[in-house]
């Protein structure tokens, strides 16, 4: 493969070098491809008559089965030229379509099902901003797809991002799309009574040994029998997982009512959940997704039924942490393989999930010779969590039963009050905590919820290296004393303002994220606390799909994010990276510390700011800041007000 009229450009060449790229690796002149790339293009020819074709550039990664095509064109008027020997979009589009079907060819039949291939097009200078055209495209499901949010050249690992929130949106869609259908279908129960119905259901599907009848017969089953087989099935396929029987008869008693139920006894109901869970869902924790995943099945779940359930569950405190999140907890410190992590509130598990597959990423990456019998140790061993909710109690069950853990230590006890919770913490010993604890507890009299700081409290006394909390802001600055006695035995290390539509569309609540070093007392005169405002972690409110990352930022954002809070004093600004000494009573906000940031400060931004004013004025004189009014009404009202005024 050798071809000597190369277009390629020089702005390419550096861009990659600061990616840290060879040139070498991206030249199509190697002769190290390997043999089925080599037939692929041995008739790839621009000219369409059978000959070999030979991108402007080809990289290779063989380990992480990556494939990327370039061509490129000198001049951007070239760049959407529908001529593929003249255009670069047409050109690489041709070269990736050789990809298609290519199981026709005997000799590569299935070799390229597990490749990530991606076609770029690229024209002009890259270094000139206007003067450049850059367009992306993937191979996903036999057909080629654009990829608008990619402009330019990206790190390997920042590519291969790109498959995993393709992958994860499709399991997105489908599972949003089969929640909703399950929804409707149990439209005659308890909106609280679904998800543990739905979790039962996934139960009883769950079968490691091929042996599971129930999964095996339930479609030539009556609704009669399925509906009273459902609880029995669930019992016996926990107790073959070992799952305790105090754990097992929570379960069976939030079930009694199935056998009884006069519209799932006698209508095909169940038997259509279990047919799209056996068919839409399952098959996501089959092909490895849910191993390989932080994504929180369970969760979605739980999501979309809270949806049809109203907003009661998120007044009474109740909001997921977005998946993202979870995960970047376990990167904030060094988790090493043999941590035990602890969460008091712990949901559906998400933050155990992230833990536990942070914990076995380490494994799998390290040198040592008992990786299995490690990583069956993580899953038995090393996680613990509480959860007081019993709907929520048995989605987390179901969910790391899911995930190859029937027998991680969930309890559904209350971790503040409940008799026993004590002793099981100091069996186990954690040495990590992670925490999303219920929010607007009250501790009164009408209402005994735990507040916030209580739950950190809590933790951070039962961990022996790190805790690590996301709370509402006020967590930071009330209760005085409180956060007084915490300093008192650990210390802060670092507070992250998270975006301010971070748990929207279910909750708008201004969160942070605090670290805490556990058992070692903050010293006033020496320690110094980071803060951080991550305002912006690239995901964006779609409609019926909550916020998501359609940009594909977050990775760019998180890495530059972790390069900073890691080594802080190279960039710190005194407006969103602030390292300081804190004194007693201050609060924990970066709000207290930062400076002005007057840069983004303009002649529309004062203009503006008057507009505001003027019509707060006006609204304050009319007894109006608290009424909604149209636009045409508003000028109206300024109109008369401002026309009639001597001020």
């Amino acid at each position: 493969m050798v071809r000597a009229d190369k277009g390629i450009s020089p702005s390419v060449d550096i861009c990659l070098q600061n990616l840290g790229y060879q040139i070498a690796d991206w030249s199509s002149s190697r002769k190290d491809f390997i043999p089925e790339l080599k037939l692929v293009l041995s008739t790839a020819s621009k000219k369409q008559n059978g000959n070999e074709g030979i991108p402007d550039r080809i990289f290779i990664d063989k380990a992480k089965k990556l494939l990327i095509i370039v061509e490129e064109k000198p001049f951007v008027k070239d760049h959407d030229n529908s001529d593929i020997e003249k255009g670069a979009v047409s050109g690489v589009k041709w070269y990736i379509s050789r990809f298609l079907n290519v199981n026709l060819n005997d000799r590569i039949k299935g070799f390229y099902d597990n490749w990530k291939i991606l076609g770029i097009a690229v024209s002009g200078d890259l270094q000139q901003e206007y003067g450049h055209k850059f367009t992306c495209f993937c191979l996903e499901d036999q057909n080629i797809k654009l990829l608008p949010h990619v402009t330019n050249f990206m790190t390997v690992e920042q590519f291969l991002a790109i498959f995993n929130t393709l992958d994860e949106e499709k399991a997105v869609a489908s599972v949003s799309e089969s929640s909703k259908k399950i929804n409707n279908l149990l439209r005659s129960i308890n909106s609280q009574k679904r998800p543990i119905v739905l979790s039962a259901l996934m139960i009883c599907l769950h079968d490691n040994d091929g042996k599971n009848d129930f999964r095996n017969n339930y479609k030539t089953s009556d609704n009669y029998t399925i509906a009273t087989s459902i609880t029995n099935t669930a019992k016996r396929v926990l107790n073959s997982e070992g799952v305790p029987l105090e754990k097992i008869q929570i379960l069976e008693k939030e079930l009694s009512f199935l056998e009884i139920d006069p519209i799932l006894t006698t209508k095909p109901i169940l038997k259509e959940i279990l047919k799209e869970l056996d068919t839409s869902v399952i098959p996501l924790f089959q092909n490895g997704f849910a191993t390989a995943s932080n994504y929180d099945i369970i969760g979605r779940f739980y999501e979309e039924f809270l949806k049809y359930a109203g907003v009661s569950n998120v007044k009474k405190g109740i909001v997921l942490t977005p998946r993202h999140i979870t995960t970047l907890f376990t990167e904030l410190i060094d988790l090493k393989e043999n941590d035990k992590i602890v969460d008091l509130c712990c949901g559906t598990g998400a933050f155990l999930i992230a833990g536990m597959n942070a914990i076995v990423n380490k494994i799998e990456r390290s040198e040592r010779s008992d990786k299995i019998a490690a990583i069956a140790k993580v899953k038995s061993n090393q996680l613990l969590g509480f959860e007081i909710d019993p709907t929520m109690y048995i989605c987390a069950l179901s969910n790391m039963l899911f995930r190859g853990d029937g027998k991680s230590s969930i309890h559904h006890m209350d971790s503040i009050n409940g008799d026993g919770v004590q002793k099981l913490l100091d069996e186990f010993k954690a040495t990590v905590g992670f925490i999303n604890p219920p929010y607007s507890g009250k501790e009164n009299a009408t209402d005994p919820t735990p507040k916030e700081i209580t739950f950190l409290t809590k933790l951070l006394d039962n961990c022996s290296r790190y805790g690590i909390i996301i709370a509402p802001l006020s967590t930071y600055f009330k209760e005085d004393s409180i956060r007084e006695n915490i300093l008192k035995k650990h210390t802060l290390k670092a507070v992250i303002n998270m975006p301010s539509d971070l748990f929207q569309p279910n909750a708008s609540t201004h969160t942070a994220i605090a670290v805490f070093e556990t058992h070692r007392a903050f010293d006033y005169e020496n320690d110094e606390v980071l803060f951080y405002d991550l305002r912006d972690d690239g995901f964006v409110l779609a409609k019926n799909k909550g916020r998501t990352d359609v940009y594909n930022r977050w990775q760019g954002i998180k890495q530059k994010f972790l390069e900073e809070y890691k080594h802080p004093d190279k960039y710190v600004n005194d407006i969103t990276v602030i390292k300081t000494k804190i004194k007693k009573h201050d609060e924990w906000s970066i709000y207290a510390f930062a400076k002005t940031d007057y840069s983004t400060l303009s002649q529309e931004c004062f203009i503006d700011s008057i507009k505001s004013y003027l019509v707060f004025k006006a609204k304050e004189s009319q007894n109006m800041l608290n009424n909604d009014t149209d636009e045409i009404s508003t000028l109206e009202m300024l109109s008369q007000y401002y026309g009639a005024s001597d001020d």
